[in-house]
This record gives C-alpha cells, structure tokens and sequence, in this order.
C-alpha cells in the first residue's frame, strides 16, 4: 500500500482512505486529527504546512501532493513554490535523469510503483499521485 495513504488513515484512524476522501469528513473527525495531519506533513514527509495552506486543502489528494512537492523540491534542490506549477522540463533541474531520479525515489519514499510504459507520461507533480 502506498505509504502516505497508510499513514494518513493511521492519523485518521480508519482502515478505509481513497486519495479522493475529503479528510474533514471521515467519521468523528476532529481538530485533533487536523493537527495530526500537520505533524505527520512536517515530521513524517517533511512538508510543514502552515495553517492557512492546510486550510485550503479538501481531500487526501491535496494532503498527497503537498508531501509529493516537498519531496520533489528536495530531490530537485528548487524551492517548494517552484515546483507547485512546474513539469517536466518546465524547469533546468526536472531533466531527463533527475526525472528517472524523481520516478525512483518516489517508489521507494511513497511505497508505489509506477508502470514502465506510464513513466515517459508523467509529466506533472499530479501524475505522480495517480495509484
């Protein structure tokens, strides 16, 4: 299971979490869960998160992404808000090796695979997200 996914429904605590589940509506959610949320984003995936941003995010997609674009500005070494509306080759680091780079690392990290013959198509920080 892709490890985000896990962990969120961990700090959620429910067994059943699609990347489309809006967050704030999982049973007895709570304020409590929501700061959660935040730690595991900056502890767990190194993506703080201030609480205007987090207000701004609906589903576990949203949450996914802010990870997935900490994530790839590291990889990257770019700032966080560059990658927010970068592609491939939108930007000098996100080459042809750094992308084969991103597609690895991000397998190991998030616990997911990537079909061979899907990868020259992933051209978008939300493409990356798609299980």
């Amino acid at each position: 299971m892709n490890k985000f996914l896990q962990a969120a429904a961990d700090v959620l605590e429910t067994d059943s979490l699609s990347l489309d589940t809006p967050f704030r509506e999982v049973e007895f959610w709570s304020s409590l869960m929501g700061f959660g949320l935040l730690v595991m984003l900056e502890n767990d995936w190194g993506a703080p998160t201030g609480i205007e941003r987090f207000l701004t995010l609906k589903t576990v997609r949203d949450l996914y992404r802010e990870a997935f674009i900490a994530f790839a500005a590291r990889l990257l070494n770019v700032e966080r808000e560059t990658m927010r509306g970068a592609s491939y080759g939108s930007i000098p680091e996100w080459d042809s090796v750094n992308h084969l780079r991103l597609v690895m690392e991000a397998e190991q990290r998030f616990g997911v695979v990537y079909p061979m013959e899907r990868i020259p198509q992933m051209k978008t920080i939300d493409d990356f997200l798609i299980p």
